[in-house]
């Protein structure tokens, strides 16, 4: 097993538009409510619902109990129940579309999809754009389903029209590349990136540049402008000067990156697992451990999934099975959902 949470050809490592989704607790006004978004931060859905039910009994807004007991049926992978919830939450909408429609259709359509029902997720998308058909993320995510499902003409047909209208950013430029090239057409999603940073190369930072320049593949242009970029010193610099070393092969060089900064950052959660992934991949199972747990001990960094994954693996590699199986285990119960997960767990099982 082997996962490090970022998937390189040309090509995206992370996700850089979200789904829509307004925060969780966006809409929390009350006690309760406020326990509800806590519980679910926390992985703990069976709580939340019975907070709901609570809330529900107290008399509490109807259509937020439905929204949340939508995100804690999802939380739990009971996407058909979550798309009923969410569709009673719409129920008590007027005919003014206000955000919290525009929030719950967003979760909607993604309830629909993970369920496998992608022609209704689509449709939901369509519904958002026929009110607000400038908003970027329901063209993206639209035009990702079309593409998921081999409509390419469709796909880009969105594709073009969210980078219109988001002419100065290229997050999305990247992110579409990214998708374009893992289902083949390479060349349609380098054209995002080429065009941006022709029409751009005088105003970009070096950062920008380097950052550009490896989505593309190009990683002896991305060190090159990455390095003179690293004297700001921060975590996004660093971390993408020493995958451009990886890509090159050079493991020896991107470690001494990675540590060099971590002397200085000791709290870059983000590095330390880099660093992790880095030592994997030249075998050095032990101190890619390590470095796992190193980021696991930095307080609040945000990546706790992917440092219990990584970690899960590391334990493989060095033998540990009996470990990796009992955190695996762990791990399933806050994330039920990770199809990839279950697989080595049943691997794990078996050893």
């Amino acid at each position: 097993m082997k996962r490090t949470k970022e998937k390189i050809k040309i090509c995206i490592g992370f996700v850089l538009v979200s789904a829509g989704l307004m925060g969780c607790g966006a809409f929390a006004d009350t006690e309760q409510m406020d326990t509800v978004v806590t519980q679910i931060e926390n992985y703990e859905y069976e709580e939340a619902l019975a907070t709901l039910d609570a809330a529900a009994e107290a008399g509490e807004d109807a259509q937020m109990i439905a929204r949340f007991r939508g995100i804690a049926h999802a939380g739990l992978t009971n996407y058909e129940e979550a798309v009923s919830c969410y569709l009673e939450a719409l129920s008590y909408s007027n005919l003014f579309a206000q955000d919290m429609d525009f929030d719950l259709n967003y979760y909607l359509a993604d309830a629909y999809e993970k369920m496998g029902a992608r022609e209704e997720a689509k449709a939901v998308y369509s519904a958002i754009l026929d009110l607000r058909e400038q908003e970027v993320n329901a063209l993206f995510l639209r035009g990702r389903l079309y593409l998921e499902d081999g409509q390419l003409d469709l796909a880009l047909a969105d594709f073009n029209k969210t980078v219109e209208l988001d002419k100065d950013g290229y997050d999305l430029r990247i992110e579409i590349a990214g998708l374009l090239s893992e289902k083949g057409y390479h060349e349609d999603g380098l054209h995002y990136l080429q065009k941006f940073l022709a029409d751009n190369e005088k105003k970009l930072s070096d950062y920008d540049k380097g950052r550009i320049y490896y989505y593309m593949g190009d990683f002896e242009k991305a060190k090159v402008s990455l390095e003179s970029a690293k004297a700001e010193e921060s975590d996004n610099i660093i971390l993408l000067l020493g995958k451009s070393y990886e890509q090159l092969g050079d493991y020896n060089y991107a470690t001494s990156v990675y540590k060099n900064y971590l002397e200085e950052h000791p709290e870059s959660a983000v590095i330390f697992n880099q660093l992790g992934l880095c030592k994997m991949k030249s075998g050095e199972y032990e101190e890619a451990l390590s470095a796992f747990r190193s980021a696991a001990n930095v307080e609040n960094n945000g990546m706790s999934q992917t440092l219990e994954f990584n970690q899960i693996a590391a334990y493989e590699h060095v033998g540990n099975f009996k470990q990796a199986s009992v955190l695996m285990e762990e791990y399933l119960k806050k994330y039920p959902e990770d199809a990839e997960a279950k697989r080595e767990y049943e691997f794990l099982k078996s050893r």
